[in-house]
């Protein structure tokens, strides 16, 4: 008798499961500072003259001079725009985002995306002082990177904020 009310019991189980709403996951979200870079405006100028200034120190050191990608270059305003909005200087964004998340969000490959970030006067100046710590001017010179975005924006307090995205496309 049990054999019997099994696959009746089984059937029964399978039409209430069709009744009972499936679990969704929360869209994935891009991140904050994809929204604070429509509240601010890039500089070009400024922002053209970081990426300049990384590939003449890249040039200086014999290393390969690296292409402007508009992906990274959303990439590194937006960021720069969050540092502007959050007055502080950090690679990770006020939503706990960080590089990665960031190339994700746009759809650039993420196996070699690198950020750097400062406050300095002027672009060249920041420039310089990432190439006076070890680790930040090992980004700037490597060779793993193929291309490059900037983004330089004056916060409401008056100073520059800078963002570079380093990567390499590894598609």
């Amino acid at each position: 008798m049990f054999r019997s009310i099994m696959p009746f019991s089984a059937a029964l189980l399978l039409v209430a499961c069709d009744n009972v709403p499936l679990i969704s996951l929360p869209e994935t979200e891009p991140p904050a500072e994809e929204s604070l870079a429509a509240q601010c405006s890039r500089d070009a100028t400024l922002s053209a003259r970081l990426a300049a200034s990384v590939n003449a120190a890249r040039s200086a050191d014999g290393k390969a001079i690296l292409e402007q990608n508009a992906l990274l270059d959303q990439i590194a305003l937006a960021h720069a725009c969050d540092m502007a909005q959050t007055g502080r200087a950090d690679v990770a964004g006020s939503n706990g985002s960080n590089v990665v998340d960031r190339a994700r969000s746009v759809g650039y490959p993420t196996c070699g995306v690198a950020q750097l970030v400062g406050t300095a006067g002027t672009p060249e100046g920041a420039v310089a002082t990432w190439l006076s710590a070890e680790p930040q001017r090992e980004q700037v010179m490597g060779q793993l990177s193929y291309q490059v975005g900037a983004g330089t924006v004056r916060g409401s307090d008056g100073r520059l904020w800078h963002s570079a995205v380093l990567g390499n496309n590894c598609q």
